[in-house]
Order: C-alpha cells, then structure tokens, then sequence
C-alpha cells in the first residue's frame, strides 16, 4: 500500500505497538471517525509493517525513541504524512514518526483487510459530511 494512507489516518491515536525492528511491526491506531465507515464494531486500525528497518518516535528538541512502549507512552496523534525518498515521517502533534519498510497492509481492528482506495472513499465520506454540517451551520 502507497505511504499515502499515513495521511488517511489524520487525528489518529496510536494505541499500541509490537514486532521487531528489523522485522514486521504492528500498530493499532484509534481513529473512530474513520472506522464508522467500515462495517462491523470497532475504533480503529492496524498497519502491518513488513521487513520494517526504522521505526523511532521523536519529540519536538528531543532525541528519538525506539521503545514501542515507550512512544505509546508518548500518546503520539498522527497529523499528516511528510514522505521521504527512504523513510517515511509520519508529523504528530508533538514530534514525528520516522519508519523506513517495504510494505504496508492496512486492517480493521476486527481483522479484515482494507484497501487504499477504501480508505480514501471513507476519508473523502466523512470530509464531505464534515463540510455539509459546517455549511449547514454558517447558514
């Protein structure tokens, strides 16, 4: 999946993380608003990230963390995607994601697969939905 999906995820808390770097890392990311658009119960996502070489947390003036626990911790909230030619940094709140791997697979937190263009359907749904109640509201 394109690196494009970080962006998708915008206002989306990570939860947890486990694997190992160098290896596959799993993060479940709580974004509700996202998720309504999908069927069955749930808050979120999880990203698998296959053959993952990089994947560090860093606050603002702060020097990286590579501790899963550590950067849930952090209680990281994912703003925007801003992609490099090797690694791909994830803005949040308070610092970046910066995450170098081969592959990406995005699932429901109940376990089914979702695609990028689903994604992208839900997202432009809730944002469409977003500007009709505000415009509803200015009126």
């Amino acid at each position: 999946m394109q690196a494009e999906f970080w962006g998708i995820l915008h206002d989306g808390g990570i939860e947890s993380i486990s694997g190992d770097v160098p290896g596959t890392v799993s993060i479940n990311v709580s974004i509700r608003y996202l998720r309504q658009y999908f069927p069955g119960d749930g808050i979120g996502f999880r990203i698998e990230l296959g053959n993952c070489t990089r994947f560090e947390y860093q606050e603002y003036d702060a020097a990286p963390i590579k501790d899963f626990a550590a950067i849930v911790a952090m209680d990281p909230e994912i703003l925007s995607l801003n992609s490099g030619h090797v690694s791909v940094v994830v803005n949040c709140v308070m610092g970046s994601l910066t995450m170098a791997y081969e592959e990406a697979s995005v699932f429901l937190d109940s376990g089914a697969p979702v695609t990028f263009d689903e994604l992208c359907a839900a997202s432009k749904a809730y944002w469409d939905e977003w500007r009709a109640r505000i415009k509803k509201k200015v009126i």
